[in-house]
């Protein structure tokens, strides 16, 4: 975090030089006639050497500068302007360096046409282009009058006043005064800029850090004939603190448009303490109806506690609706890599409720082994953070906490990590998803170890050596759901694997728990209740919970063979087996069987090649099929096993089955764009520049670029040998291409109708997704004249993200303004399109609707000035839009004009339309309405 502290404003560093230079000339004095110091150097050059010594800098004065060649010296009767004075002075001689570099004492240089000194009332008078410097900071004016009793400094004509660091502060026609005994300065007809302000008027200087302007008018506009400007009859400047301008005229060209009884702007550089700028809109002051409900924000205060942390603490109050308290703590020590941020948020609401959000980042790395990050998201109402929401995008967003810890070893790598997930969608409506938390949860993956390694190069390229890799796990996780019983699930496993070039021993064990708490009793589908009083002798009650787990265990040994080219057969063998508990055995483990299983898998890639068209020099077809067996024979539990409701009776059944999967690609190459010839004469040789001719040998010897024209990737297709049927319920195609932007579609279909426990073949459309991306460059890049790839460019230019990130710990204080948007290149646009389709089999007596709703994204730039950004969902089978979220921004040179409207699912909308001053967010123009459902 930079230091706020130790770094003067970009006010106080340009218009101190005009302190400096009047206060260096009431130190000079002239010890001899101007003759005598004439004769030793140039007419239009004086040295002299202040007689009070320094008091704030007992330091020698700067080094001599160096010789300079007399034919560059500037021509003293050729230059008219203040802008052709700016010439170094030649350096001085002997003598002169070492009056200069005497101790306690600060050199004071001038120069000019004319100069006259007068001993009895001991006035400089320099005429006619008179250039004074101190210590790097210069002061340049027609003539310059000083006044050795009074001490008073006058500069007549055009003056300018530079410092070390080249910061100007301009006098186009009036004097400047400058008293030196009351350090008090007058400049008439005087320019400045500080920040981003160029101001104008007469200036007067108090001190030090103190400038005040009269009938001054200022405005950050940059072009010669600024289109707006500020007015004001007085104007105080603090250096380096703050601006406060009264009253205040608001001026587009020559036309009054607004008036401002005061204008403050706190111009402190970096983070400090501060009030925050209160946020309210125009209809907030007068209501355009009775329905409307004023919105006051940002009542609060900002606070730099150091160079590491800050914090801030704000009201915000909705008429009617709510009154908030927000605070943040936000803290960073780059030396430890600690940094992080705590939100906290408490509602009050009209019924006396009261709703909390608290969320909380924080990262930290110990050394260079182990990492901490948390980040931690809690309301505690989902049914207020849905009501309140405005944004679309949130609505189908989930709250997920994340706590994770990492350690690296030499001999492996531990994780400890933590999840909660809160959705934020209704809970009460059908397939409501649950809140899941996952903790705790951890891992430990061990080194490869290597047993036999290699004991030569020549060895190793047939013995790469048997090496031994190794990892465990645990992790329980909760599920809650207003509506039914909580359901617990623990997880653990413990792995080993054996590789010995293609022959690779793979072994594992597991455990795995299911808890259900407080379920209801459990009735059986064939009881009929009557009535209320009726006994029902048949339901079975298990208990305050019911729990069910399975240990098991597998061990595996595989082999890879390479047949021909990149077909490979894979055969192997494998052993597993385990044991169940549940509440019907009193939670104790049954054995289960032990089966074993025969393996073979065979995957090949085919290539066909077709001629191309066009710039598509040809294209390739690759076709890559795989076909899996397995087998295992029967085997027979035991009778204690085979009567449990949780024990899976077709798990000890014969297995013999035959999968089938596919997967195709269509790629294209294309030409180069431009191919150098195999021999040049001469004139074609001096016409081609070397530019040009590396340029062409390197895309000559570049690989031909290549495209995906096609891919489909096609689900496996698993038949049973021994029940003689399909075992495949549904089909998926995924087809993915490089002819658009993030084209993917994909097809699912059910395959058979069960009617009375029959199976029959048809073909049904379940759900269809279809995604691309489309703009101003989607084809010009593939069959035009510009090579997108080589160039720089992508297919599709890469959008500008509307919604910026904030940065972990950004710059930012009380007197925070946001930046404008850059602007992107003229006429782009981008839309992006998301179509979803689910569908359901029609059964008979059950009709459950079908869901087809199609997402669009569009972002379009007309001009360089006009951004349009839409983004809606519609929901095609209801036939009406679900939400909306319409942006319409203005570019107006220093001004932005945007237009905001919302529209979320829940009902709620926002209609806002801000025009403001980007280098003052301050003045602006606020109309908001909130709606809230």
């Amino acid at each position: 975090m930079p230091a706020a502290a130790g770094k003067p404003s970009r006010t106080e560093s340009t218009l101190r030089p005009a302190l400096a230079a009047f206060a260096a000339l009431a130190l000079a004095w002239l010890p001899t006639s101007v003759s005598d110091l004439a004769a030793a150097e140039p007419a239009d050059l004086i040295f002299v050497q202040d007689t009070i010594p320094a008091r704030q800098d007992t330091t020698r004065a700067r080094p001599p500068r160096p010789e300079r060649d007399p034919e560059q010296l500037p021509d003293s009767l050729a230059a008219d302007t203040l802008s052709e004075l700016a010439e170094p002075f030649p350096a001085p001689d002997s003598l002169m360096q070492e009056l200069m570099l005497r101790p306690g004492y600060r050199p004071v240089v001038y120069r000019g046409d004319t100069l006259q000194f007068s001993t009895q009332d001991r006035t400089i008078h320099i005429q006619e282009r008179a250039n004074i410097e101190r210590e790097g900071e210069q002061l340049y004016a027609d003539s310059v009058v000083y006044q050795g009793e009074s001490r008073f400094v006058t500069a007549y004509g055009k003056s300018k006043l530079i410092n070390a660091d080249g910061e100007e502060v301009d006098s186009e026609s009036g004097p400047v005064y400058y008293d030196t005994d009351r350090k008090v300065g007058k400049f008439v007809g005087g320019r400045t800029r500080w920040e981003v302000w160029n101001v104008a008027g007469d200036f007067t200087l108090e001190g030090t850090d103190t400038l005040w302007v009269e009938d001054g008018h200022f405005t950050s506009c940059d072009l010669p004939e600024p289109h707006y400007r500020f007015e004001a009859d007085k104007i105080k400047l603090v250096l380096g603190h703050i601006v406060v301008a009264w009253p205040v005229r608001l001026y587009f060209g020559d036309v009054p448009v607004f008036w401002f009884p005061f204008m403050a702007q706190d111009i402190r550089r970096g983070r400090h303490s501060g009030i925050l700028t209160l946020r309210f809109g125009v209809n907030d002051i007068v209501r355009n109806s009775s329905g409307h409900s004023r919105h006051i924000s940002d009542v609060g205060y900002f606070w730099a506690i150091s160079d590491y942390m800050d914090a801030q603490l704000s009201f915000d109050w909705w008429s009617g609706t709510w009154t908030r308290l927000d605070g943040f703590y936000r803290y960073r020590w780059r030396e430890k890599f600690v940094n992080g941020r705590l939100g906290y948020s408490h509602f009050f609401l009209p019924d006396g409720s009261r709703e909390i959000s608290l969320a909380w980042n924080h990262s930290q790395r110990f050394g260079e082994r182990a990492d901490l990050r948390a980040s931690i998201q809690f309301v505690s109402s989902q049914q207020f953070q849905r009501e309140a929401e405005f944004n679309p995008e949130r609505l189908t967003q989930q709250l997920r906490s994340d706590l994770g810890y990492t350690r690296r070893f030499d001999w492996g790598t531990l994780t400890m990590s933590g999840q909660r997930v809160q959705p934020l969608s209704n809970p009460d409506t059908i397939g409501a998803q649950p809140t899941t938390t996952s903790f705790p949860a951890f891992s430990i993956t061990l080194q490869p170890i290597q047993l036999t390694p290699a004991r030569s190069p020549l060895e190793a390229k047939w013995y790469s050596g048997l090496t031994w890799t190794g990892s465990t796990n645990f992790s329980r996780t909760l599920s809650q759901t207003p509506t039914a019983p909580d359901v617990s699930n623990i997880s653990s496993g413990l792995t080993s694997n054996l590789t010995l070039n293609n022959l690779r021993w793979n072994s594992s064990g597991s455990y795995r728990e299911q808890v259900i708490e407080k379920p209801d009793t459990l009735v059986p589908p064939d009881t009929v209740i009557i009535g209320p009083d009726t006994t029902i002798t048949s339901a079975l009650v298990i208990g305050p919970e019911v729990r069910a787990g399975t240990a098991s265990w597998r061990t595996s040994l595989g082999y890879q063979q390479r047949l021909i080219g990149s077909t490979t057969l894979t055969p192997g063998l494998s052993m597993d087996g385990g044991f169940f508990r549940s509440n019907e055995t009193g939670l104790n483990f049954v054995a289960t069987p032990t089966r074993m299983s025969l393996n073979a898998s065979l995957n090949s890639d085919i290539y066909g090649f077709f001629p191309g068209g066009g710039s598509v020099e040809r294209i390739r077809h690759k076709f890559s099929p795989s076909l899996s067996w397995s087998y295992s024979p029967a085997v027979t539990p035991s009778a204690e096993l085979e009567g449990l409701i949780g024990f899976r009776a077709d798990s000890v059944r014969e297995r013999h089955t035959l999968s089938l999967g596919l997967q195709q690609t269509f790629e294209a190459k294309i030409k180069p764009r431009q191919e150098l010839p195999d021999s040049l004469d001469g004139e074609q040789t001096d016409s081609l520049t070397a530019l040009q001719a590396d340029s062409l040998a390197n895309r000559q010897d570049a690989e031909p670029r290549k495209m995906i024209l096609l891919s489909i990737r096609t689900t496996m297709l698993t038949y049973d040998l021994v029940e003689k049927e399909l075992v495949t319920s549904s089909l998926s195609n995924t087809m993915t291409s490089d002819l658009l932007r993030g084209l993917t579609l994909r097809i699912t279909h059910d395959l058979f109708e069960v009617t009375d426990g029959n199976r029959r073949f048809d073909l049904f459309l379940t759900q269809l997704n279809l995604n691309f991306s489309l703009g101003d460059r989607t084809l010009a890049g593939l069959f035009g004249d510009d090579d997108p790839l080589r160039s720089g460019r992508g297919i599709v230019p890469q959008s500008r993200d509307m919604d910026l990130e904030e940065e972990e710990f950004p710059d930012r204080g009380a007197d925070y303004v946001e930046e404008p948007e850059s602007r992107g290149p003229s006429r782009s646009w981008n839309l992006s399109v998301d179509y979803s389709l689910l569908r359901n089999r029609p059964k008979e007596g059950l009709t459950v609707p079908n869901r087809q709703s199609v997402r669009t994204n569009l972002r379009f730039q007309p001009t360089e000035n006009w951004v349009l950004t839409w983004r809606t969902q519609y929901d095609i089978e209801n036939g009406r839009f679900v939400d909306h979220a319409l942006s319409l921004r203005r570019e107006l040179h220093r001004w932005s004009a945007t237009f905001e409207f919302l529209r979320a699912s829940n009902g709620n909308f926002l209609f806002s339309f801000f025009v403001n001053l980007n280098d003052l967010r301050d003045v602006k123009f606020d109309y908001r309405q909130e709606t809230r459902k």
